[in-house]
C-alpha cells in the first residue's frame, strides 16, 4: 500500500463514522475534537491534492495548520472543559482586539468569567505530553520535537513571507540569479506527518463516541512503516536550492 491508498483508506474510514459524532451539549469537548477531526480531513485533502500538483512547497502552509488543529483537538478531548475554556478564552482575546482596532463596536461575550488570553502553541505541546503519557502513549523521545519540525520549520520555509519563504524562489549562481517557479517543499513528502497526526487525532476521538478503534490502528500500522529515514527536512531544503 502506497501513501496515497493509505490516506484514502484513512479518510474513508472517518467519514463511515461521521453520522456518529454527535453529542449533547454537556459533551462540549469531544464534540470540539470531533470538529478538529473534520478540519483535519479537509486539510489533509488539500495538501494531497497541492502535492500531487508539484504544489508542496505550498501544500506545506496547509501542513502546520493541520498540526495545530491536531494540537487544539487533542489537548482539548484529553483536558476536558477547562481546556475548551482556554480556546474560548483565546476567541474572544482576539475578537475584541478586532472589534477595538476595527471601530466594530461590538462587545464580544460581554458575561464572560473565563481567562482571556491568546494560546500559546508551545506551551499547549508541552502541556499535551503528560496528557498523551496519562493516556498509555509513551514518553516523547529526546531529541527534535513535532513543535520544531511542524511548527518551527514550517513558520521558516512555508508560513510567513520572509528570506526562507520567499529566498527558496531564487537560485543564485556567480554571473546571474534567476527564479524558481516551484521549489522543494521543506518535507520530502508533506501529507505524511498531517495523514499520521488524523490518524492519531481519530483514534482519540474514535475511543470518546465508543467507536471501534481496530481497523483505524490497522491504518495507523501501515501508515507508519512508510515512514523513511529521510535526512532533515532543513538540510533536504537547502541542498535542493
Amino acid at each position: 500500500m502506497d501513501l496515497r491508498e493509505g490516506i484514502r483508506d484513512l479518510l474513508a474510514l472517518i467519514d463511515q463514522h461521521v453520522a456518529s459524532l454527535e453529542s449533547p451539549p454537556g459533551q462540549a469537548p469531544r464534540e470540539f475534537a470531533a470538529a478538529g477531526l473534520m478540519r483535519s480531513c479537509s486539510l489533509l485533502r488539500g495538501i494531497c491534492v497541492l502535492e500531487d500538483a508539484g504544489l508542496g512547497h505550498v501544500a506545506s502552509i496547509l501542513a502546520r495548520q493541520h498540526w495545530e488543529t491536531w494540537l487544539v483537538s487533542l489537548y482539548v478531548i484529553l483536558r476536558g472543559q477547562e481546556a475548551l475554556g482556554e480556546v474560548a478564552g483565546d476567541d474572544i482575546f482576539w475578537k475584541r482586539i478586532l472589534s477595538e482596532k476595527l471601530n466594530l463596536g461590538f462587545a464580544y461575550h460581554e458575561n464572560w468569567e473565563g481567562k482571556l488570553a491568546k494560546l500559546n502553541f508551545k506551551k499547549l505541546y508541552d502541556d499535551l505530553q503528560p496528557l498523551l503519557e496519562s493516556a498509555g502513549e509513551p514518553a516523547s523521545p529526546e531529541g527534535v520535537q513535532g513543535y520544531d519540525v511542524t511548527y518551527r520549520v514550517q513558520s521558516l520555509f512555508a508560513v510567513h513571507a520572509g528570506l526562507a519563504t520567499i529566498g527558496s524562489y531564487l537560485r543564485y549562481g556567480e554571473k546571474t540569479w534567476t527564479v524558481v517557479r516551484n521549489p522543494a517543499a521543506s518535507f520530502p513528502r508533506v501529507s505524511q506527518t498531517p495523514a499520521l497526526h488524523t490518524a492519531h487525532l481519530a483514534k482519540y476521538v474514535f475511543k470518546s463516541f465508543g467507536l471501534p478503534i481496530d481497523q483505524l490502528e490497522l491504518i495507523w500500522d501501515k501508515l507508519i512503516k512508510m515512514e523513511g529515514d529521510s535526512d532533515s527536512p532543513v538540510r533536504e531544503r537547502a541542498e535542493s536550492d
